[in-house]
């Protein structure tokens, strides 16, 4: 087993390497444009090129982006990443209906002509500019080229936008992943408003119009911006919009990404072995858990509902706090009644799991992945959840503990679609769907992580640890919307 871990470390250490190579000859500089937080690439070989603004989709960052902008930057380009109001590093929450054009929409899209402009400025470029935007993004970098002068190329990735005309974008590429079956059509119907017959792969031309569709391969919404198709298309599609030749290697992320984030989890899982040898485990709580848990649905359902949507002037937070925390508390007592009572916590298991999951895996994925560090108001957030947060991962870790794995599985899983139930009924709880996203990764890395420690431990200290992370990664992760 010793073995094993230092394998493992050997992975993430040479995956942490394969990672920073990608960026051979760019450099990144990270600066505040149009009150904007932005990252500035630039080739440190190559004289600089024409300036590409990359946007990316909702409760995505620059972070997200770094393919295309490593891709574009080692081909010569100058390349300009930024947070969207609301996402990432950007401390201003997204303002205006989210469901109106003339709402969020278009402050999003006088956001990204402020930070083009500003990035002009900043790095001297002169000439057309491109744009590449990704899933929500698509629409908005498709109205801000209407709005500029001097356009080279857009690139919509994930698209979805009813500004498409038969006459704009002049060079428009759009791409989708290969699992994106609905994206796809409409990127075709896209295509066919300037040549009818035409078919995903090919390059349709009329007078100064130039438009192209392509699915890449094996890939869905997120992995469409690993994937070399597209980085190929994109870099070439630019290139070919500003007269210049491309060649060369394009970056490889996603398997050195994924081999450093499963080596990771696997580190933790062996260190769980200086807690001690396993526990047995406890008697399983038969039919009482079953009350146990459905109980907490409807108490649940009906607080997340209940609850104003904008409480605190953020839209949705509140409510999740509330849900999460009636949901625990319900079990908790439930347990309590059975005599199910906490165990002392330990701190040297809660501190092993803090360290790893804020202090090692949450940094790497905020390197190399998406954003995954709360800054400015995202802290305040992050305090706001933790008592919901700790709730329902305490009652967890009690519950799953007593539990075959059909019941764990309920126990992990229902919870989600109640959640999802509760934002069909309450539209504006729904602007926070990516949270059921994010707590199904949050089980599949950090449950998984938790298990190891819980078998060598005690519950009640990964649910305190647990609940900790939990409120870290909503805060994180979670666009902020002004209520």
């Amino acid at each position: 087993m010793v073995g094993f871990a230092m394998a493992m470390c050997l992975v993430a250490m040479l995956s942490i390497v394969r990672l920073e190579q990608q960026r051979d000859g760019v450099s990144a500089e990270r600066v505040i444009l149009a009150e904007t937080p932005v990252t500035l690439w630039r080739s440190d070989t190559m004289k600089a090129g024409p300036l590409v603004v990359v946007a990316h989709g909702y409760a995505g960052s620059r972070q997200m982006m770094q393919p295309v902008a490593i891709a574009l930057t080692q081909a010569g380009f100058t390349v300009a990443t930024f947070d969207f109001l609301g996402h990432g590093r950007n401390r201003a929450p997204m303002t205006g209906d989210v469901t109106s054009i003339e709402g969020t929409t278009a402050r999003l899209v006088e956001q990204t002509l402020a930070v083009t402009e500003a990035a002009q400025d900043a790095t001297g470029v002169v000439g057309p500019v491109s744009f590449v935007g990704h899933s929500m993004a698509t629409d908005v970098v498709i109205r801000a080229a209407e709005r500029s002068q001097g356009v080279a190329a857009v690139v919509a990735i994930s698209m979805y936008s009813d500004a498409v005309t038969p006459t704009a974008p002049e060079q428009l590429l759009i791409i989708s992943g290969a699992r994106e079956g609905r994206l796809r059509a409409v990127a075709l119907d896209r295509l066919r408003q300037i040549a009818p017959e035409a078919v995903e792969g090919e390059t349709v031309t009329e007078g100064r119009i130039a438009r192209r569709a392509v699915a890449s391969p094996g890939v869905g919404h997120v992995g469409v911006l690993y994937s070399p198709v597209t980085l190929a298309e994109v870099r070439d599609w630019i290139g070919m919009a500003t007269d210049r030749t491309l060649s060369g290697p394009l970056p490889r992320i996603a398997p050195w990404l994924a081999a450093l984030l499963v080596s990771l989890i696997a580190v933790m899982w062996q260190a769980s072995g200086l807690l001690g040898p396993k526990r047995a485990g406890p008697v399983r709580m038969g039919r009482r858990l079953v009350l146990i848990l459905t109980a907490p649905v409807v108490p649940a359902l009906l607080v997340a509902i209940l609850i104003p949507p904008g409480l605190g002037g953020l839209y949705a937070f509140g409510a999740l706090a509330g849900y999460l925390g009636t949901w625990g508390a319900v079990q908790l007592a439930l347990l309590w009644r059975a005599n199910v009572l906490p165990e002392r916590p330990r701190p040297l298991a809660i501190g092993m799991l803090l360290i790893w999951g804020l202090g090692l895996f949450a940094l790497a994925l905020d390197r190399y992945g998406a954003a995954f560090v709360p800054v400015g108001p995202r802290l305040w957030v992050m305090w706001a959840l933790l008592p919901g947060t700790v709730l329902f991962c305490l009652a967890d870790a009690m519950v799953v503990t007593r539990s075959g794995w059909i019941a764990a599985g309920i126990q992990r899983i229902q919870p989600l679609i109640v959640l999802l139930g509760a934002m069909l009924i309450a539209p504006a709880l729904g602007i926070a769907f990516t949270v059921i996203a994010v707590m199904v990764l949050f089980w599949l890395v950090y449950g998984v992580a938790g298990a190891s420690v819980r078998r060598r431990s005690d519950p009640v200290s990964v649910g305190l640890a647990l609940g900790i992370i939990l409120a870290w990664s909503i805060a994180a992760s979670t666009p902020l919307v002004a209520g």
